[in-house]
């Protein structure tokens, strides 16, 4: 698992590298890679280079782009992995609810309390990785992550998957209705039913405009303007349950 640790001011991000250091050497089971930096543009790049990271661990003020900036820049482009923000106070609070971000840590980051929020962020990706399903295609059974699902929706009688990266996988001809062919999704709090023919994955959803949603900039599905309202609705408040 990678982990990415920017920050502009060297004291601060010397802390946060001794932090790192005291985690694996407290943890070497884990094995934990950090990779750290001093400016926004190196992260993006990063990220492009490996595909994204597991957790951000991002300072919020910084020069030519801030801490929420390059948290909307990566969730623009699909990187949904895990924001922890390093701030001196919670003036951007309301900022970094619109990027997802998963906790705060007061600058300079204390070894104990980067471990406590390190490994409440590791069980959450773990639990969240975990599970699967099993999709019956024409060629073969595919086992599917749940955390690779942007969304699914009926197509021919059968469901066609849209997985990150811009993969696809159709299944076999459904044998009962969409709802209960998806249930295994739904019942998971980050899957949404959003009409008869659609389930979308609340995490990966970037923008809901007037009338479609948006998974960064891999895919955009048209649900129409009521349907869009609805879940609007619900992915902000599945947006404060994750603060929470």
């Amino acid at each position: 698992m990678r982990i990415a640790i920017c920050d502009d001011e060297k004291s601060c991000l010397d802390a946060a590298i001794a932090a790192a250091d005291s985690y694996n050497s407290l943890h070497p089971d884990k094995k934990l890679i950090f990779d750290t930096f001093s400016h926004p543009e190196d992260v993006i790049e990063a990220s492009e280079k490996i595909g994204g990271y597991d957790i951000y661990v991002l300072d919020i003020i910084m020069p030519n782009m801030n801490g929420i900036e390059l948290g909307k820049k990566l969730r623009e482009t699909g990187y949904d992995g895990k924001i922890v923000y390093l701030t001196s106070s919670e003036e951007y609070s309301l900022d970094a609810f619109q990027v997802k971000a998963y906790d705060y840590l007061i600058k300079p980051i204390k070894p104990n309390v980067f471990e406590k929020t390190l490994n409440e962020v590791l069980e959450l990706i773990s639990e969240k990785k975990d599970k699967h399903i099993i999709v019956k295609s024409k060629e073969k059974s595919v086992k599917i992550s749940f955390d690779s699902i942007c969304y699914a929706e009926l197509n021919k009688r059968a469901v066609r998957y849209y997985l990150m990266k811009g993969k696809t996988i159709d299944s076999v001809t459904l044998r009962t209705n969409f709802a209960e062919a998806l249930k295994e999704l739904t019942d998971d709090s980050r899957f949404c039913l959003c009409s008869q023919s659609i389930v979308v994955n609340l995490d990966h959803i970037t923008e809901v405009e007037n009338e479609a949603v948006v998974f960064g900039d891999t895919y955009k599905a048209f649900l129409g303007e009521k349907t869009c309202r609805k879940l609007r609705s619900i992915w902000s408040s599945h947006l404060f349950s994750q603060e929470g």
